[in-house]
């Protein structure tokens, strides 16, 4: 092997190495706020600090006296994923996305080749530079979460003030929701958790799912265009 060759390697292990750093912060982040949100579900105290900016922000707003929760749990769905969509959309660069899906497809292709073929050097080659493509999918992933954490702490405070709010809705025997299915109580628990925490999730991914593709289809347009 020369030295040429040698040094290109050493560099590549300490560029993934260092990726991967990267990606391990981003895992013990995201691992602490999933932390930090099961105290808040647990621990009353800091369930109420964290619910005491939302308190003055949304609950005159999206309130309602306490009188209609599901439609109060469907505006902080509403919150939650419009920020949330929005924040990830100015961070997201959707053709470099696109260009390394269909580099990594290539790459894949080339693989199945080489060992359907026996070719050592094309493995070798092929792994090189899938370890390059791998950096670069770390580092657009990274860039894409860079709002996600800020975004993460207003989900908290969100949930916080909801499992105050829901708390209370249900002393004021308001959390029954009629249907034409029949009669159920928002506040009733399945596994340990609040039913209406499953109606809130659903709302927050029917509102950002239609959100994210509208973006990019008018992102994707708009550049395409100029």
């Amino acid at each position: 092997m020369s030295p040429q060759s040698t040094q290109q390697r050493q560099q590549q292990t300490a560029e993934q190495r260092q990726a991967m750093q990267q990606s391990m912060r981003t895992q013990f982040l995201y691992f602490f706020i999933m932390i930090l949100l099961l105290f808040v579900y647990t621990v009353p105290e800091l369930r109420k600090a964290f619910a005491l900016p939302m308190e003055y922000i949304l609950q005159p707003f999206i309130g309602f006296d306490f009188k209609l929760p599901l439609f109060t749990i469907l505006a902080a769905a509403l919150i939650t994923g419009f920020v949330n969509t929005i924040a990830r959309h100015f961070f997201m660069d959707y053709f470099a996305m696109a260009e390394m899906q269909h580099k990594n497809k290539k790459l894949s292709q080339r693989y199945r080749e080489a060992i359907r073929t026996r070719d050592k050097a094309e493995i070798e080659a092929v792994r090189a530079e899938q370890s390059r493509s791998m950096q670069d999918s770390l580092k657009i992933t990274q860039q894409q979460m860079k709002p996600t954490f800020v975004t993460l702490i207003l989900s908290v405070l969100i949930f916080a003030w909801l499992i105050g709010f829901m708390l209370q809705s249900e002393n004021l025997g308001d959390t029954t929701v009629y249907s034409p299915f029949g009669t159920g109580n928002l506040m009733t628990l399945f596994h340990g958790f609040y039913i209406w925490i499953g109606f809130y999730s659903v709302f927050s991914i029917i509102i950002s799912y239609p959100l994210q593709y509208s973006l990019k289809l008018y992102y994707m347009k708009r550049s395409i265009r100029e």
